[in-house]
């Protein structure tokens, strides 16, 4: 078998390794966007449950502890006293019920505090990914200014098959097979993250649906609450 014919063999292993290849690079390129779609779904699921939780229940149950300490000193204070021992122990249970109420804050201060340290964080991590979605931007720009360069040179004449060599065309298929071996590795490399990323947001989707049932249950609760407290105060001075 001759160079060129060599040549011409190689250049067919080298189509059907690019054929097969393309399509796990575009099967890895569905799935990131399959992956993506379901990482944002759960990002918004995951600001919907924030909103509901923080903004919502929180503000509920921190209302019916308003409440629950209104009614308990409007409680203390319908009460009779007839002597200073029945006085004292009336203004130290007010006491007693203040201080139960600044601890609740104070405990609901500190995790607060914690959460929001935490945003702080998680905060400092997307500007972190932010960073880096742009700097592949950067590197598609970049890539593609390049290949506007070698087809403006090859428009200018620069392509000469005429001046091609058995020799020069061995070492080009030669460094295709070699990029076709490292491309191949990441695209196996890729896969599987893909799929351990995809199985990642399934089991997240799965995970927010079961707050977002536990917040709607935990609504019910405290608005039950709501209509104990309610009760109790039309009670004090029944």
């Amino acid at each position: 078998m001759t160079d060129v014919q060599q040549n011409k063999e190689n250049i067919k292993k080298n189509k059907k390794r690019i054929f097969k290849l393309e399509e796990e690079v575009m099967t890895n390129k569905t799935l990131i966007y399959a992956s993506r779609s379901m990482i944002e779904e759960n990002r918004l699921m995951i600001l919907s449950n924030y909103s509901a939780a923080f903004m919502g229940n929180r503000q509920i149950a921190n209302s019916n502890t308003d409440e629950i300490f209104a009614n308990r000193q409007a409680i203390l204070d319908s009460v009779e006293t007839s002597n200073e021992v029945e006085e004292n122990f009336i203004n130290s249970q007010k006491n007693k019920a203040s201080l139960d109420f600044l601890n609740h804050r104070s405990q609901l201060n500190s995790a607060v505090l914690e959460v929001s340290e935490e945003m702080a964080e998680i905060n400092a991590r997307l500007i972190d990914i932010n960073r880096k979605i742009m700097e592949a931007n950067k590197e598609i720009v970049d890539f593609n200014n390049e290949q506007i360069s070698i087809n403006s040179s090859l428009l200018d004449g620069e392509l000469k098959p005429n001046k091609a060599t058995p020799e020069a065309n061995a070492k080009t298929i030669s460094d295709n097979a070699a990029a076709m071996d490292g491309l191949e590795n990441r695209t196996t490399a890729n896969r599987s993250k893909m799929e351990s990323l995809v199985q990642k947001s399934e089991e997240n989707s799965q995970s927010l649906s079961e707050n977002k049932a536990s917040i709607k249950e935990r609504r019910v609760q405290m608005m039950a609450n709501r209509a104990k407290i309610s009760v109790n105060k039309s009670k004090i001075f029944s």
